[in-house]
This record gives structure tokens, sequence and C-alpha cells, in this order.
């Protein structure tokens, strides 16, 4: 089980999830448009059951997120994930949750190169990998900014409202000094 984390950036708090953040998790969650890039809406109730094990206090090495919420001047703006992938090889996938009316400012990839520098140190990663849909522009944006490399695209990797969708895998390393600084 994770204690309480509190991660600090230039102008963000990362903090880990707990029971008070749920109506944003909701929001986020349940948003249509902000999930047309990720995956279909699901059910209220099966999101609570999401958020719940979230809030949990993971075991990053047992398959679950480590989950954080986004907080600016202490309000909630977005939630960011961190699960083990690979704990052998040191790998971990991130995942990113911003409130529209915050993307543009460079909120998400202050956020990412934060989590990722403190993941590196906490757990001694290796890689980190993140991943979207083709077409995410955004989020792309995200990880090319905080040094992740594109290194693969996998065809008709998962459905989001009937269409099958490309998924673009985003790598970074960060112990050949390519890492987010």
């Amino acid at each position: 089980m994770m204690a309480d984390i509190t991660i600090s950036s230039p102008r963000l708090i990362l903090r880990t999830m707990c029971e008070a953040d749920w109506p944003l998790f909701l929001r986020l969650n349940s948003d249509k448009h902000i999930n047309r890039y990720i995956r279909d809406v699901e059910p209220e109730p099966m999101l609570r059951e999401k958020f719940q094990a979230r809030c949990a206090g993971e075991d990053f090495y047992v398959d679950d997120w480590l989950s954080f919420t986004l907080e600016l001047n202490g309000e909630p703006i977005g939630l960011m994930g961190l699960s083990c992938v690979d704990e052998e090889l040191q790998q971990a996938e991130v995942g990113y949750l911003l409130a529209p009316e915050y993307h543009g400012h460079g909120y998400a990839s202050e956020a990412l190169k934060t989590l990722v520098n403190w993941a590196k140190v906490y757990f001694e990663l290796h890689k980190v990998i993140g991943r979207c849909v083709a077409g995410n522009q955004a989020s792309a944006s995200v990880l090319e900014k905080c040094g992740f490399q594109l290194e693969g695209r996998l065809r008709h990797n998962h459905r989001i409202a009937g269409q099958w969708c490309d998924d673009l895998y985003y790598g970074l390393l960060l112990d050949d000094g390519s890492s987010t600084s």
C-alpha cells in the first residue's frame, strides 16, 4: 500500500487521489468529448468502482495505477497516473486527463515531467511508456514535449465508439540522458 504522496512543480501540486476527488474523476471520465480518444464512457457504477480501487492505496508493483490529482492554486484540474508495466524491466506507463478549461497552458507537460522525474528516483525506473490514439495530437504533443519518442504504431489496437483505433506508443529512456529536465 502506498502512503500519501505529494509532489510539487513550479505551478502545480500532484497528490495521491482521495475520496474528495470523486466529482473531478466522474466529470473527466464521463465526458464523451474528453474521452473521444481514450475509451467509451462507462456507466457511473463502473467508474465509482475504478475510482475506489485507485484511492485504496494501490500497490504500484501489482499492475495497479498510482493515481494523482493535479492541483493549481488548491483547485483540482486533472488526473495523472503511473502503472508498473514490468518490474523486472523497470518499466512504467503514464496516463493523464486534464479538464478542458486548463488545456493549452502547459499544465499536463509540467505535471508529466514532475511525475517522471519523481518516479525515476522513487521506483528506479529505466523506461516510461505513454500511449495515445492516432489523431490525439494534444496528447502526442505532451509526450513529445516531455522527451518521449514515438516507438511504434499498433494498428486497430482497440475500439472507441465502435470504431477501430490505432495506438501510438511513445517511450522515454531514463538512464541515457534523454529523460525530462
